[in-house]
């Protein structure tokens, strides 16, 4: 295990290459398919296509099969977290902003859960009136 920020996942018998690309997934808060990405561009200095990295990324989940090029991205992506040196943005990694309708819709659907708490509460307040007025016995042998 390396350094003091690494993770400890579920499978305890998982080989050291998957460790490190997960690790290196969570230090960059990135799908582990995206450190395949970022290893082949870094590695061969183009940028790769997703037909090009599926096969590859099929034998890493099928058989834990880590090229080597991928492994010395996350050794040197791990060295750097360790040096707290990592940025993601140096790999070109995108973050995605919070879309303007997702959060309309939260606050819509925020005021919209207030309206209703509010309601209940009015209902509850205006029943007891209710029940204060009928409060008396219907059921033998009360009357």
């Amino acid at each position: 295990m390396r350094g003091f920020q690494t993770h400890k996942h579920f499978d305890e018998d998982l080989p050291i290459d998957v460790e490190e690309v997960l690790d290196v997934a969570a230090a960059l808060d990135i799908k582990e398919f995206e450190v395949f990405r970022l290893a082949y561009d870094w590695w061969h200095g183009e940028a790769s296509t997703e037909a090009e990295i599926e096969p590859i990324f099929v034998r890493y989940m099928f058989n834990s099969a880590v090229p080597p090029w991928v492994r010395q991205f996350t050794r040197m992506a791990l060295r750097l977290r360790d040096e707290d040196e990592l940025d993601p943005d140096a790999f070109g990694v995108q973050r995605q902003p919070a879309d303007a309708k997702m959060v309309s819709q939260g606050i819509r659907y925020s005021v919209m859960l207030v309206m209703i708490l509010g309601a209940l509460f009015m209902l509850a307040y205006l029943s007891r009136d209710l029940i204060l007025t009928y409060a008396y016995c219907m059921f033998p042998p009360c009357y």
